[in-house]
């Protein structure tokens, strides 16, 4: 059976096809409009594990199919992307670092379809990621 695309998938993926076709500056767009398609699936609703994992995998590939579909470089949507996963999750109040870990982990694993260099490329962003979260963790605990 297949599974029905995610409203976040469909979002995301329609707003980078728009965004290459009016010609905007795609590294900025895909981490705007990644950020606010997660923060307006995370906002209200009931944030477990589950959630948001799904909502990160389904922003994710939405960045991937519209790069794809317009051609342009797999790598540089997917770094866009895996921000503004991060910014929209912490924007929409996750602020647990276990919740945001999982979804910087969804993330990582929906980059694998886009290749090995794009891979490497979410994990640098996810391990600075995982630094920041550290560092705030520490300053509360001060």
């Amino acid at each position: 059976m297949e599974e029905k695309e995610s409203e976040v998938s469909k979002a995301v993926r329609e707003a980078v096809v728009k965004a290459v076709e009016k010609g905007e500056d795609i590294k900025e767009k895909v981490v705007e409009i990644t950020r606010d398609a997660v923060k307006k699936a995370l906002e209200g609703a009931d944030v477990t594990r589950e959630n948001v994992e799904s909502v990160a995998k389904g922003a994710m590939k939405g960045a991937i199919e519209g790069a794809r579909m317009t051609e342009v470089e797999a790598v540089e949507v997917t770094r866009s992307a895996a921000e503004g996963i991060i910014d929209g999750t912490k924007q929409a109040g996750v602020k647990a670092a276990d919740l945001a870990e999982y979804a910087a982990e969804a993330a990582l694993n929906s980059a694998k379809r886009a290749g090995d260099k794009a891979v490497e490329v979410v994990k640098d962003v996810v391990k600075g990621f995982f630094g920041a979260i550290k560092e705030i963790l520490e300053k509360k605990k001060e």
